[in-house]
């Protein structure tokens, strides 16, 4: 991947279903930490969404970053692991 695609991958200013999904498990969960274990994943990888969401909206830090998001994010409530089974 070349620098100017991911640059452009980057621009659209708007965060994916899976970094809302992110950003509102540590809400729900009270750390990054925590929430990477309610959604299966490593730390790293929670990590990772969350910057890459800063990136996309523009925000500096994670609390910024949920007061920018707070309209779109899903009830944290809601959050489930990807392999859990809805009932």
């Amino acid at each position: 991947m070349t620098a100017r695609s991911r640059a452009g991958r980057r621009s659209g200013g708007t965060a994916t279903d899976r970094e809302l999904a992110v950003v509102a498990a540590v809400i729900a969960a009270g750390s990054e930490k925590a929430a990477a274990h309610h959604l299966g994943l490593s730390h790293s990888t929670v990590k990772h969404h969350l910057a890459s969401a800063r990136s996309k909206v523009g925000a500096a830090t994670t609390a910024q970053l949920v007061w920018i998001l707070a309209p779109r994010l899903p009830d944290p409530e809601q959050v489930a692991r990807p392999d859990a089974q809805q009932v």
